[in-house]
């Protein structure tokens, strides 16, 4: 079991420093777009769409109105709009292993919580089955195109591998 631990945490090692050196190429392609702001008014999902789309990610909106991007380490991140309160929500779900007990998974997202400041990590009772990170950026009085896309970059870089280090009883699916 330990060296199954250890070699998902080097496989998930690799597949973070992968998505940083595409992280880092993609940032020289997206210099354009370096100094542009995007006004408080105009953020949008369809903008955000477009801006990602720009910065060489997958990106889409669904069924349900939600923005979806694919990162390197990350299949499905949701970015919403929140535009009552100025916020932006960068959101990724992950499956849990059902059957493991709720106060496992409950000292996993601790932990995580504990050793990463950057994303809020979160298991609720109803849907123990479900670990969620998350995290917020007011875009009050405008926003530069680049933060948007260089928060995602972080989000999915922090997210996965607070996970790879911090899941020590395999709970992730």
């Amino acid at each position: 079991m330990q060296r199954k631990i250890k070699e998902r945490r080097e496989c998930s090692q690799l597949n973070v420093e992968k998505e940083l050196v595409m992280s880092k190429l993609n940032h020289h392609r997206f210099k354009e777009a370096d100094s542009e702001i995007i006004a408080e008014d105009e953020v949008t999902t369809e903008k955000l769409e477009s801006l990602f789309k720009r910065a060489f990610f997958s990106a889409k909106i669904d069924e349900d109105e939600r923005l979806v991007i694919g990162t390197e380490s990350i299949r499905r991140i949701f970015v919403g709009v929140d535009e009552d309160r100025k916020l932006l929500k960068y959101m990724a779900a992950f499956g849990l292993k059902e059957e493991a007990p709720l106060e496992l998974k409950h000292a996993f997202v601790n932990r995580m919580n504990h050793r990463v400041i950057f994303p809020r990590f979160s298991v609720v009772e109803e849907r123990s089955d479900v670990l969620i990170a998350d995290y917020f950026l007011t875009f009050e009085g405008g926003i530069l195109a680049f933060q948007i896309v260089s928060a995602l970059r972080l989000f999915s870089r922090v997210v996965r591998g607070a996970i790879s280090e911090c899941d020590d009883d395999d709970l992730v699916e």
